[in-house]
Parts: structure tokens; C-alpha cells; sequence
């Protein structure tokens, strides 16, 4: 329960004090005066981002404070234990300063703590239901949030949202190693055909340089033949050969040694000279002996270095190169693994995923369509309390839209195998229609009164802040809507801003909020109203459409019945 809010620097709020106790606190003033700031400086105290326009001009920041009592064993203590804050014997102080630079200072219980704390604490203290509120009722994607908080189910529904949001991001890792191993195995194809290429291509490094020398003798290969077989002819085969001719020097050259040994050294270089020309005759008739000009060699030799060309121009530029690239492909190929065995791996955790986000999809769904029937049955008979007694409420399931996961059971979305729509026919002989298609102003305030009523029972009821829950309504209706919040302000705190005096009259505890102006400024201020106080604010709330006396006996008549009524509870 919220004991205290202390308020300092915020909009035109320089300094406000509420101390509002159990029961049905009431906030009534004119349009203007600043009810919906009060409101707006709770929100930021449950974790509601804050904006430096909302700091009082002047100042250099807004300082928010709130104080309230925990029951024992409470949810909120054993998040506080959680977080390791001190538990503030029963209870929880929460202090919030929001600078202009847009810095945020947040302590609990007197210790520092953060903004996505107070995000998660903030809905077991306080349940805020704001002006446009009843506008969210026509968006059908609010009624499954409606619904699992009825059924209790907030957590599981958080639970399967979690869940599902895992089987994506396992759908996005599978689809990442899906590509990397498609790429990986393209690379390895890619390898594996370089090596197959350059493996049977069996390069050496100085073969081009021999195919070269023999492509150029092949070409030539007639002029070479007649150049061998004239050597061969010159040299020793033709009649007056050099081999012949130095022969008769030779013979000339040893009689005359015989007469002259001084002759001696140049007989000596005469037969070296003849044996190492007949040696160079044999080998002559050897070289074109061995001449073999095979049909084809030309054509073969020309595409082996075309084959080369090819190969160099493609992993290197030359052979060198090439066989350095085949080593490196060889060295690649042996460290890449195909990575399947990490795919299937990744495949059962998707599975197994996918299963748990199931089951748990299943006990929610089975949760909503047993909390639906409760649902209509208790929302009938909580609207036949606001003035609409021939309303019958509907809760109809359809598969979720958009990016669902497929499933046995259906697609499955983050919040679950369904989505759920109110349906509503206000009127005898009228068949069930959407709310979007049906429902005025005010029996979507009267419908949603009814649904929180029942969401509060629920969950033990938190603090309940109405803001302006009277839209589109009057009269006897406003009656019944203070009836009802009363009955529930029974089971937990409600505090309630209101412009009608039919709900105002319901008021355990009565707030008035007055602008006033203080040396040039413009203030707001709250101010108690004991019993007077309370019959002259409902006579001005009167006032509008009655004379003044006549406002003043209807203000008492509005208290008095207010006040039998609450006896009954």
C-alpha cells in the first residue's frame, strides 16, 4: 500500500506531500490543475522513463519520493532480498531524482539501485491504469495481456515469450552455420578441384623450359637432320673428310718425328686433335642417329605447354607458384572440417527448444481457455453492477498472426498457440461483435473497471490508481462506478482522479488539487477535504448543471447514500 509520495520540482509541482491511507482515496479539481501530474510522477517512481521537460522550470532537477507498506513474505521483499537491498522492516522507500542533463539517480530502501529494477518492482506495488486506458481495450492484442493476468498466468506467459525468443535466436545460429557451411563446403569443393587439377597435371618446374627446347627443334626438324647429317658428312663419312685430310697430316707428321725428334709435341697435338674430332664425328653420328621425329610429339608438346600456360595463369603465374599453391590447398583442405557434426548438434538444441517453448505454450493455452469461461461468467456479472445488466462478454481464440513458429499443434508466436479477442453484445437480440465494432466510450470505461476489478481479486489487489476511469459515463452509471470502486478499494488501496461527483461521494479519504499562483508562479497544490470540505467540492462538481443550493442538498444526498451503501460491504 502507497503511505506516502513527496513530490519536489516536477511540471507545476514545486512541493506536494500525500499521505493517502486505505481505502478509496479520491483526487477531484478542475481540468488543468494538475491531477494527471500527480499520476504521471508515480509512474516514473514504478520506473517510467523521464524527460527533462517534465523538471519544473527553474530547477535543475525533480526529486520524486514514495513510501509504502510490504505485508510479510510479500513478493516485493523477496525481490529485495534478491537484489541483496535492505528490506526496511516492512517498508520500501523508493526515491527517484532526475537531473536536466538527463542523469537518473534511483535508491531503494536507501541504497543505490537502477531503473530496470524499479521497471520490474513497479508492478507489485502499484497498477496504473491512465486516461486512455479504455482505448486499449479496442486493440485485441491487449486482451491476451488482460487474460493472463486474470488466470495468473503473467509469469508463464514472460516464461513462453523467453522461450520462443531462444528458438529464434537458435533459428538465426542454424541459419548462420547453415551458411557457413555452405560456403565452407563450395571452399572445399573449390580445393579439391585445385588439387585434382594440379595433381594430375604433375607439374615440374623445369619442364616448360624443356618442352620450350623441344617445341623449337621439333619445328626445325628437317633443317637439324640435314645440319647433323653434314657435320657428320664434313667431319669423317665424305671422301676428303676433315678426319680423312688430318689422317694424311698425321702420317706426314710422324715420318718426319722419325727424321727430326723436335717433330714430337706437334705429332702429340696432330692425334689429339684427330681423336677428339673423331670423337666429335661419332657423336655427330650418334645425335643424328638418335633423331626421332614421333607423328603427333609436335602437337602434343605445343598443348602440354598450353595445359601449363593455362594452369600458371590461373594459381600463380608460374609453376613455382602453381605447386605452391597445390601445397597450401593440400594444407587448407586437411584443416577444413564439414562442421556437420556441429550442425546436427545445433539441430537437436533447436529441437529440444522448440519442444520446451511447446509445453509450455500448451499449459498456457489450456490456462486461457479455462480462464476465458471464468472470465465472461465474472466480467457479466462485474458490468451488470456498472448499469449494463443485458451485457454478455465473450472471449474468442484465433491462431497468432505474423512470424509464428511451426509446430504439431500450430503456429506458435512469443505469446503462445493463440490469439485471444473480447467480444461483447451489449443489448438483448444483439449478436457478439468485437469491442473495436461495438462498444461507446462508456462501456469500454465500464469494461475495463470490470476487468481490472477482477485482475485486482486476483492477484490481491496492489495499489490501483484510477486516472479519469469515468469517461463517457454519468449519472446513476457514475453511481454504480463508485460503488464499485469502493467494494474494491475493500480489498487493497485504490486511489481514483475523477471529475464526477457520483464517485467523488464514494471517497474514504478526499484530495482536492488546486492550482494556485505564488509570486508569479504557478503552483499545484493538494489540499485534504474533511466533511465540508468534501459536500463544497461535490457542490462545485455539482455546480455546472445545477443551481447552487440544488448542488449543495444533491452533494449531501450523493455522500449520504455513499455512505449507507459502504456500510453494507
Amino acid at each position: 500500500m502507497l503511505t506516502y509520495l513527496a513530490i519536489n520540482n516536477f511540471a507545476l509541482i514545486q512541493s506536494l506531500e500525500l499521505e493517502p491511507g486505505p481505502g478509496l482515496c479520491v483526487l477531484t479539481g478542475e481540468t488543468g490543475a494538475g491531477k494527471s501530474i500527480i499520476l504521471a510522477a508515480v509512474s516514473l517512481l514504478i520506473g517510467q522513463r523521464a524527460a527533462s521537460e517534465q523538471i519544473r522550470q527553474g530547477a535543475e532537477q525533480a526529486v520524486l519520493e514514495a513510501q509504502f507498506a510490504l505485508e510479510e513474505h510479500s513478493d516485493p521483499l523477496r525481490r529485495l532480498a534478491q537484489e541483496g537491498l535492505p528490506d526496511g522492516a516492512g517498508e520500501l522507500v523508493v526515491r527517484r531524482l532526475v537531473s536536466r542533463e538527463g542523469r537518473n539517480r534511483v535508491q531503494v530502501n536507501g541504497a543505490l539501485s537502477t531503473l530496470g529494477f524499479l521497471v520490474e518492482l513497479g508492478p507489485e506495488l502499484v497498477s496504473v491504469v491512465g486516461q486512455h486506458a479504455s482505448q486499449a481495450l479496442l486493440r485485441p492484442e491487449e486482451h491476451l495481456s488482460l487474460l493472463d493476468a486474470f488466470a495468473g498466468r503473467e509469469a508463464g506467459a514472460a516464461e513462453l515469450a523467453a522461450a520462443v525468443a531462444r528458438v529464434r535466436e537458435l533459428d538465426h545460429e542454424l541459419a548462420g552455420l547453415e551458411a557457413e557451411l555452405a560456403a565452407r563446403l563450395q571452399r572445399r569443393q573449390e580445393l579439391q578441384e585445385t588439387v585434382a587439377q594440379l595433381e594430375a597435371a604433375n607439374l615440374d618446374p623445369a619442364e616448360e623450359e624443356a618442352l620450350k627446347a623441344e617445341r623449337q627443334l621439333l619445328a626445325n626438324a628437317e633443317q637439324v637432320a640435314g645440319l647433323a647429317e653434314g657435320a657428320h658428312q664434313g667431319l669423317y663419312a665424305a671422301e676428303g673428310s676433315i678426319l680423312e685430310q688430318l689422317g694424311k697430316v698425321r702420317g706426314l707428321l710422324e715420318d718426319l718425328a722419325r727424321l727430326d725428334e723436335r717433330v714430337r709435341p706437334l705429332l702429340a697435338q696432330a692425334e689429339e686433335a684427330y681423336f677428339n674430332l673423331e670423337d666429335a664425328a661419332r657423336q655427330v653420328r650418334d645425335y643424328a642417329t638418335g633423331l626421332t621425329f614421333e607423328p603427333g610429339r609436335q602437337d602434343w608438346v605445343e598443348g602440354r605447354l598450353v595445359e601449363i600456360r593455362r594452369l600458371t595463369r590461373r594459381f600463380g603465374g608460374d609453376v613455382p607458384a602453381a605447386l605452391q599453391t597445390l601445397a597450401e590447398a593440400r594444407h587448407e583442405l586437411e584443416g577444413l572440417e564439414t562442421g556437420g557434426q556441429r550442425l546436427a548438434q545445433m539441430r537437436v538444441r533447436r529441437r529440444e527448444a522448440l519442444d520446451g517453448a511447446l509445453a509450455l505454450a500448451q499449459d498456457l493455452s489450456a490456462a486461457r481457455q479455462e480462464a476465458a469461461q471464468r472470465l465472461a461468467q465474472s466480467a457479466q456479472q462485474e458490468v451488470a453492477d456498472l448499469g449494463l445488466a443485458d451485457c454478455r462478454f465473450q472471449v474468442r481464440f484465433s491462431p497468432p498472426g505474423g512470424q509464428a513458429l511451426d509446430t504439431p499443434a500450430g503456429p506458435l508466436s512469443a505469446r503462445g498457440l493463440e490469439r485471444a479477442e473480447f467480444f461483447m453484445a451489449p443489448n438483448p437480440g444483439e449478436g457478439f461483435r468485437p469491442l473495436a465494432r461495438i462498444a461507446s466510450g462508456g462501456e469500454l470505461s465500464r469494461l475495463l473497471l470490470a476487468l481490472r476489478s477482477l485482475v485486482a481479486r486476483r492477484h490481491g489487489a496492489p495499489t490501483l490508481i484510477f486516472d479519469e476511469v469515468d469517461a463517457g459515463i454519468g449519472g446513476a452509471v457514475g453511481s454504480a462506478v463508485g460503488r464499485k470502486l469502493a467494494g474494491l478499494a475493500r480489498e487493497g488501496q485504490v486511489i481514483c482522479i475523477t471529475h464526477l461527483p457520483q464517485i467523488a461521494a464514494w471517497a474514504d479519504q478526499h484530495l482536492a488539487v488546486e492550482k494556485r499562483i505564488f509570486e508569479g508562479r504557478t503552483a499545484t497544490q493538494l489540499r485534504p477535504l474533511d466533511e465540508e470540505g468534501r459536500l463544497a467540492e461535490l457542490s462545485r462538481m455539482l455546480a455546472g448543471a445545477e443551481e447552487e443550493a440544488t448542488a449543495r442538498q444533491h452533494a449531501r444526498q450523493l455522500m449520504d447514500a455513499a455512505r449507507r451503501e459502504k456500510k453494507k460491504f
